[in-house]
């Protein structure tokens, strides 16, 4: 997956334009389906495996939209610019990657845990359906945009924005909704990376340490339950803030040197913070789209697991 990476803040607004609750949007009546209806007579329908893809008819003789038959890597859609593709090819350059705006394609939870516990740039998981199956957005990390002059370039700017803005503002909210989706919202940043890694991968040597019982370091123990709390539909955003006082929750990485600090101070249990190998310290807090999550009483309660 070549795509770009994606912050904290921009995570936020994502989430904040799709559905804010955590169901399944097919259940939407009423002025909701009146809505979808009005949008799909405005738009062609793709399928593949029995999900929807629905592109404006004013974008849809500009694109090229791929139905990914074999499924390979579980991508179901890839779309890009058709002016992109054509200019590639009368320049005889590889036609492939021109124009590319976005794909969607369907993981397991296998895939899902392997791609939390590295760098997803540019990929972005951002749905469930009621099977248990994860979807994910990708787009690409470097313009795609191509045409066969500088002036040819010029003329069709504004086409190309247009496109693009269309794929990252209301693709992953309508496929949604036509499919029946759950939002799911990841952040990939170096915190959540390491809280997947500790749970997800047996190789990797962790210790949850307090001050009751010191580090303990796990054995053959299952950390999923307590990593997905605190990864689930949750971004860590850098803050300015003054570093709480007292006691902490240490999720440390001994063979790397860098540990994650979890303060436990009223109205500051979802501060985190991060010490690099060289001393360097940088304070971040958690947000929980859903409920009242506390990120220190999570790691608590993961502790408590362990001394158990």
């Amino acid at each position: 997956m070549n795509c770009k990476k994606i912050t904290a803040s921009v995570l936020l607004a994502a989430f904040a334009a799709f559905s804010p609750v955590a169901a399944f949007a097919g259940s939407a009546e009423g002025a909701g389906t009146a809505q979808i209806s009005e949008r799909e007579s405005a738009c062609y329908q793709y399928e593949n495996g029995g999900l929807r893809l629905l592109i404006p008819k004013a974008y849809d003789n500009l694109l090229v939209t791929e139905i990914v038959k074999d499924r390979k890597d579980g991508m179901l859609y890839r779309v890009s610019e058709k002016a992109s593709v054509e200019a590639a090819k009368k320049l005889s350059y590889d036609s492939r990657g021109a124009g590319w705006l976005f794909s969607i394609g369907q993981i397991d939870e296998g895939r899902r845990r392997e791609l939390l516990c590295g760098d997803m740039s540019g990929a972005e998981i951002f749905a469930r359906d009621a099977n248990g199956k994860y979807y994910v957005f990708c787009h690409p990390t470097d313009v795609r945009y191509m045409r066969e002059d500088n002036a040819a370039m010029k003329r069709d700017q504004d086409q190309w924005t247009m496109l693009n803005e269309w794929a990252h503002k209301d693709v992953r909210e309508n496929f949604l909704k036509d499919n029946s989706l759950e939002t799911m919202v990841y952040d990939n940043s170096e915190i959540s990376m390491a809280i997947a890694r500790a749970a997800y991968k047996p190789d990797v040597r962790y210790t949850v340490s307090t001050t009751q019982y010191g580090p303990i370091e796990p054995k053959n123990f299952d950390a999923a339950p307590f990593a997905e709390q605190l990864l689930q539909n949750a971004v860590y955003e850098r803050t300015d803030a003054e570093v709480p006082d007292g006691e902490y929750v240490v999720l440390a990485f001994p063979d790397e040197g860098f540990r994650y600090d979890f303060f436990k101070l009223k109205d500051h249990e979802n501060y985190v913070r991060e010490v690099r190998p060289d001393g360097t310290e940088t304070l971040f807090k958690a947000i929980f789209f859903y409920g009242s999550a506390r990120a220190s009483a999570v790691m608590q309660e993961w502790y408590d697991a362990l001394t158990e």
